[in-house]
C-alpha cells in the first residue's frame, strides 16, 4: 500500500520574518526527526539551500517589496499546484496563512494569529487587502485551519466560520543551552519586528526610569527587523524618544540577527522583555526560558496560556509598572532563579514530538 503523502510548502521561508521562519524550520524538522513512518514528506526546497534574505519583506522600497510578491504569488497559484498533481499529494500543508485556490489535494493552512483583521491600520490598506484576499481565496468549506494558540483560535472563528480550526502548539528547539559560555548579564534583550503592536517604546521607557533611578550600567538590546512591509514609523518614533532622552549609548538596534547572535544576547542577558500588546504566540518567550533567561511580559492572554506562571507579568503599555517589575527581577535573586526554574519546566511541552503528532491527528 502506497504511503499517504504529505507536502510541505516552505517557500516562503526565501524571506520569512522571525516568528515564521521559526515555526518553518520547526515545522521540517519535526516532521524529518518524528513524523510518522507510514506518512511520505515531501518538501517543497530544502531551507538549508535557501538563502533567507531579508531583502525583500523588509526593503523600504514598495517596488522590491512587490517584485517578491509576484514571485511568491507565481509560486502559490501555478507553480506549486502543478507539483502537487505531479506528486500525487493526499495533503498540503502551508505554514505561511497562503494556500493554493486551484488543488486537488487536502490543504491544511497556518493562520498563526488574527492579526490582520483585529489591527487593520497597523498595515498598509493596499498590502493588507491583497494578503487578506489572498488568504480567503485559498480557503475553502473543506480546508482545515491550523493556529498556534487557543487565544488566536478565539480570534480567528469569527473571521473563518465555515473551516474547522485547530490549536496545535509549536515547538522550539532550534536553540540549545550551551555547556559552557560566560554570562555577562549585561543586557536587557528583546528580539522581534518593530510592529506598533510590539509596543517597544514602552520598553524604552520603562528602561529610562531604571536607569535613571538605578544607575545602572545596563544595556537594552532591541533586535529584529526595523522596516515592516516598508513601514518606519514605529522606528522614527523610537529614534526620536532616543535622541530626546540621550540613551544613544544605552540602546542598542542592531537590526536583523541570525540565529548565533541571538543565542549570543540571550546569553548574556539579565533578562527578557516582552512588551507586546497583542500576539499569536511569541516564540521569543519560549527561547528565553528554554535559554534560563528571566522573562517578564505584558499581562496579555496569550502569555497567561503559553508561559502561565514561569515569567512575571505587568499591565500592559505601563512603563512605570514594567519598571517595577524589572527593578524587582534585579534587587531579588530567589526570584530570578525561581522563574528560571519554572521555566525550564514550563518549556518541556513545546517539542518537536508535540509539535508534529498535534498535527498528524488532524489527517
Amino acid at each position: 500500500m502506497r504511503k499517504r503523502r504529505v507536502y510541505i510548502d516552505v517557500f516562503y521561508y526565501n524571506a520569512a520574518l522571525s516568528g515564521l521562519k521559526t515555526y518553518i524550520e520547526e515545522l521540517v524538522s519535526a516532521a524529518k526527526s518524528h513524523g510518522n513512518l507510514e506518512i511520505e514528506y515531501i518538501f517543497s526546497q530544502d531551507i538549508k539551500k535557501i538563502k533567507n534574505s531579508q531583502v525583500f519583506i523588509n526593503s523600504k522600497f514598495r517596488i522590491i517589496r512587490w517584485l517578491f510578491q509576484l514571485r511568491y504569488l507565481a509560486w502559490k497559484q501555478i507553480i506549486l499546484p502543478f507539483k502537487l498533481l505531479i506528486a500525487k499529494v493526499d495533503i498540503v500543508i502551508c505554514p505561511d496563512y497562503v494556500a493554493p485556490i486551484i488543488c486537488h489535494s487536502k490543504k491544511i493552512v497556518v493562520i498563526h494569529d488574527n492579526l490582520f483583521w483585529k489591527y487593520p491600520k497597523n498595515y498598509s490598506r493596499i498590502w493588507r487587502n491583497y494578503y487578506t484576499k489572498l488568504i480567503q481565496l485559498g480557503l475553502d468549506s473543506k480546508t482545515t485551519i491550523v493556529t498556534t494558540s487557543n487565544y488566536s483560535k478565539k480570534g480567528l472563528e469569527p473571521v473563518f466560520k465555515k473551516n474547522k480550526i485547530y490549536t496545535v502548539y509549536q515547538s522550539s528547539e532550534s536553540f540549545s543551552v550551551p555547556k559552557n559560555y560566560n554570562n555577562s548579564k549585561k543586557y536587557i534583550f528583546h528580539i522581534g519586528t518593530f510592529e506598533k503592536r510590539k509596543d517597544l517604546l514602552t520598553l524604552i521607557k520603562g528602561f529610562k526610569i531604571l536607569k535613571d533611578e538605578l544607575k545602572v550600567d545596563y544595556k537594552l538590546v532591541l533586535a529584529g527587523s526595523t522596516y515592516i512591509n516598508g513601514d518606519n514609523k514605529v522606528l522614527l518614533k523610537i529614534e526620536k524618544y532616543i535622541k530626546e532622552n540621550n540613551l544613544f549609548s544605552s540602546i542598542l538596534m542592531p537590526g536583523y540577527i541570525d540565529q548565533e547572535k541571538a543565542l549570543y544576547f540571550y546569553n548574556n542577558s539579565l533578562m527578557y522583555v516582552f512588551p507586546s500588546i497583542d500576539e499569536g504566540f511569541g516564540i521569543p518567550l519560549i527561547e528565553a526560558l528554554k535559554l534560563k533567561v528571566p522573562v517578564i511580559c505584558s499581562d496579555i492572554p496569550i502569555f497567561r496560556e503559553i508561559a502561565d506562571d514561569s515569567v512575571l507579568y505587568f499591565k500592559k503599555q505601563n512603563e512605570i509598572n514594567l519598571f517595577e517589575k524589572m527593578k524587582e527581577l534585579i534587587q531579588r535573586d530567589e526570584l530570578s532563579s525561581k522563574l528560571v526554574a519554572k521555566g525550564i519546566e514550563r518549556v518541556k511541552k513545546y517539542n518537536r514530538y508535540n509539535f508534529i503528532k498535534d498535527i498528524e491527528k488532524i489527517y
